[in-house]
């Protein structure tokens, strides 16, 4: 069995050692662990969890609390808080066409992009099946696109005509979110939710990430709302017309 080991900062390979040594204690029989998010490329924060992805034989499930082919928790371990995706060869499979139906294909991507520290046997073919439905990018239909237009107009006048500073708070959440949801869709990337959201719209369209950044800095809700209604324009109009839902 493989062992590849980050080759970048010290931060990264402080990160992959906790990680083995978490899963040698709580997942003995893991075949595949892969070390994701920000721990992979050294770019963590004081906040930042240990993002781990391992494949382990139906055995490691046996017994535990939920599913027997996948588990999902966050856990702490030797002063470092985990956040855990296991997974047996099926369960992976299941819940990466869960991932890719969602549009936000967090577990392909993790195990695609993230830093092998042990490979199994199954481990290139599971990267590779991953890699080829990437790639393409996700299939959205101009209908699709339409009615998240149509939600984005809605959203637009709604803070076009906000008094109240909370009801004001709460669009321009839904706005930030559905705009830039609505750009990443548009130049057929995935979509990301929170910082994620950000990274993934500043290396698919930079040009919309500027403008939804101007957005999410004017404190103005009139001027945000026509800085919205420039990017929506960029990213094919309002939609005002009836609609089939």
């Amino acid at each position: 069995m493989a062992s590849p080991r980050s080759g970048g900062s010290a931060d990264a390979e402080r990160a992959a050692d906790a990680a083995l040594r978490f899963c040698d204690a709580e997942y003995p029989e893991a075949t595949t662990i892969v070390l994701g998010g920000s721990s992979s490329t050294g770019k963590r924060t004081p906040t930042s969890d240990v993002d781990i992805l391992l494949i382990a034989p139906p055995s490691t499930f046996e017994g535990r609390s939920g599913s027997p082919t996948a588990e999902a928790r966050v856990t702490h371990h030797d002063g470092e808080r985990f956040d855990v995706f296991a997974y047996t060869v099926e369960g992976y499979r299941e819940w990466a066409e869960h991932d890719f139906a969602s549009l936000r294909p967090v577990l392909p991507v993790l195990l695609t992009e993230g830093v092998p520290l042990r490979t199994g046997d199954e481990f290139a073919d599971l990267r590779r099946w991953s890699a080829d439905r990437l790639t393409p990018g996700p299939r959205t239909t101009a209908h699709q696109l339409a009615l998240r237009r149509y939600a984005v107009t809605d959203l637009i006048d709604d803070l076009t005509d906000a008094t109240d500073e909370l009801v004001s708070a709460a669009i321009r959440a839904d706005l930030l979110r559905g705009l830039g949801e609505l750009a990443l869709l548009s130049a057929g990337a995935w979509l990301g939710s929170g910082k994620w959201l950000a990274r993934r719209l500043r290396a698919a369209d930079p040009t919309s990430a500027d403008v939804l950044a101007a957005f999410a800095r004017e404190r103005d809700d009139r001027e945000a709302a026509s800085i919205a209604a420039v990017l929506l324009d960029r990213l094919g109009g309002r939609v005002d017309e009836d609609l089939v839902r």
